[in-house]
């Protein structure tokens, strides 16, 4: 066990999460509890506030050992994920985010019962909170994986241990404790990586990088330099998760609860210049390190490739940069955990307790609710994170159920509202995305690059337009509503929770 690194990792994680979490906490008691400030941090975030967290939210498993784990198969073109996510975070910060922030709405599911009705809440409420429960599964995994790394502890020790740290990062002040960790981990974060990066050409064995990219060479893996990759690989991996991470984050709870808690649209619009960089440069070293351990032979070692990577950086770094590789990956990992825990608390506090169970239920009542559906979906996150496929790959497959769900909220808030037509669109949308998957119709029609997002969208625009163009019923997009219109469709939500 490497007992210096563990102290060193124990040491920064529990100063940072009790120490900003109690101080909130007391500091909230002194001043009382506002409206949303457990979920929402008051809706008062300001730039930097949001710009780093939205970075950090989605700054977790795929970014770090996902993306070590796909440098094994695909090389340098595994970056695409970060570019992916410069892709995503424009979208949230310049259209979504500021969308939901006007609109005055505290989750998706009721923006979307807003426009459709109280059953399609209900509907998107059941949908996306497990979705985003998926996500916490798979942060649990690499939170378990840094401190199998950190410790060499049993899997599973390291995913309890782990998740109790997560389940902290969030339970004590709520959103603004996540806000200001991710301040603090941000710049210990990116300090670490850049040491690591050092590190990594001083103490690769023999001549370093050159004979990483020799090694590949005379494997016949040249390829893998490129960031380009080859033509499959562009379309089967690259374009779908520019398609995959946009469309989720930019309809998910996860990806605009904190949008929802900016103090403005205009704040989040300028977060735009620290969540794009912070997050989207990310993916360049986890894929060099990952690239690294194909090359020296660490596959065979770490038995894997999620544990490839790890079991190189255990035999050529120094305990003291392992030390800080360590605290900085978990510190992002955490950060992702507390939001993915938070956000199906928040969508079960809102739309399912406050929604359908207690309509006149007041604050304290729902982020008392939140606090239990936290550490409930974080046990059960801990016990759920062995029995998983490879990290990217199953992040792309949940992404895609929200293809349905990012196309009608477009429909319903700049073209028209249908709700028969938008549960027809959602409904085959998901199921041509389980059929492909589980039938393997991707192997079954030779279609190997045929990525099941572009199935799911080809479905959802084709039946989304002709159901939504012809049948009856149909009302205007609700920007197209006048002032007095739009605040009468508000009016309704009181009714429809009656």
């Amino acid at each position: 066990m490497n007992v210096g690194v563990l102290v060193f990792v124990l040491i920064y994680e529990l100063a940072t999460i009790f120490g900003v979490g109690f101080f909130l906490a007391r500091k909230k008691k002194k001043t009382g509890d506002g409206e949303g400030d457990f979920a929402f941090s008051g809706k008062g975030l300001t730039t930097a506030h949001v710009g780093v967290t939205l970075a950090l939210t989605m700054l977790g498993s795929a970014h770090i050992w996902g993306t070590c784990e796909n440098a094994a198969s695909m090389g340098s073109i595994a970056v695409w994920f970060g570019i992916a996510c410069t892709v995503m975070m424009v979208v949230i910060t310049q259209i979504t985010g500021p969308w939901v922030r006007k609109v005055g709405t505290n989750t998706l599911p009721d923006l979307f019962g807003r426009m459709y009705g109280k059953g399609v809440r209900i509907l998107i409420a059941c949908v996306m909170g497990p979705l985003v429960f998926g996500c916490l599964c798979l942060e649990t995994q690499c939170v378990a994986v840094t401190f199998v790394v950190c410790t060499g502890w049993p899997y599973m020790v390291g995913a309890i241990i782990g998740g109790a740290f997560g389940i902290f990062y969030v339970l004590l002040a709520g959103m603004k404790e996540v806000s200001w960790l991710n301040m603090i981990n941000a710049v210990f974060m990116y300090g670490a990586l850049i040491i690591a990066l050092i590190a990594m050409f001083v103490c690769l064995p023999g001549n370093g990088w050159q004979d990483v990219a020799t090694g590949l060479q005379e494997t016949g893996n040249g390829w893998m330099l490129d960031i380009f990759g080859n033509k499959d690989l562009i379309v089967g991996f690259a374009i779908p998760t520019i398609f995959t991470c946009t469309m989720f984050q930019g309809v998910s709870q996860m990806g605009l609860q904190t949008c929802i808690a900016a103090k403005d649209a205009k704040t989040i619009k300028k977060s735009i210049w620290l969540a794009g960089p912070v997050n989207g440069l990310f993916c360049i070293i986890p894929s060099l390190l990952g690239m690294a351990a194909l090359a020296l032979g660490y596959l065979k070692i770490g038995g894997n490739a999620m544990m490839m990577t790890p079991a190189m950086m255990l035999d050529v770094l120094p305990k003291w940069v392992i030390a800080l590789i360590c605290a900085s990956f978990l510190g992002a990992l955490l950060s992702t955990f507390a939001m993915t825990s938070l956000c199906p608390s928040t969508i079960f506090a809102y739309d399912l307790y406050g929604g359908l169970y207690k309509p006149n239920a007041t604050e304290k009542e729902k982020t008392k609710v939140m606090r239990i559906m936290i550490v409930i979906v974080g046990i059960a996150a801990i016990a759920l994170s062995s029995f998983q496929p490879s990290v990217v790959t199953t992040i792309n497959w949940i992404f895609t159920w929200a293809v349905p769900m990012f196309v009608t909220l477009v429909f319903g808030l700049c073209w028209r509202r249908n709700t028969k037509a938008m549960v027809i669109t959602c409904i085959l949308s998901w199921i041509a995305n389980v059929l492909w998957i589980t039938c393997d119709l991707q192997t079954y029609f030779n279609m190997p690059n045929f990525h099941q997002v572009y199935l799911c969208l080809i479905v959802t625009l084709v039946v989304g337009f002709i159901t939504f163009a012809v049948m009856p019923g149909s009302k205007p997009g609700y920007f197209r509503l006048s002032k007095e219109e739009q605040e009468a469709t508000k009016a309704m939500k009181a009714t429809y929770e009656a």
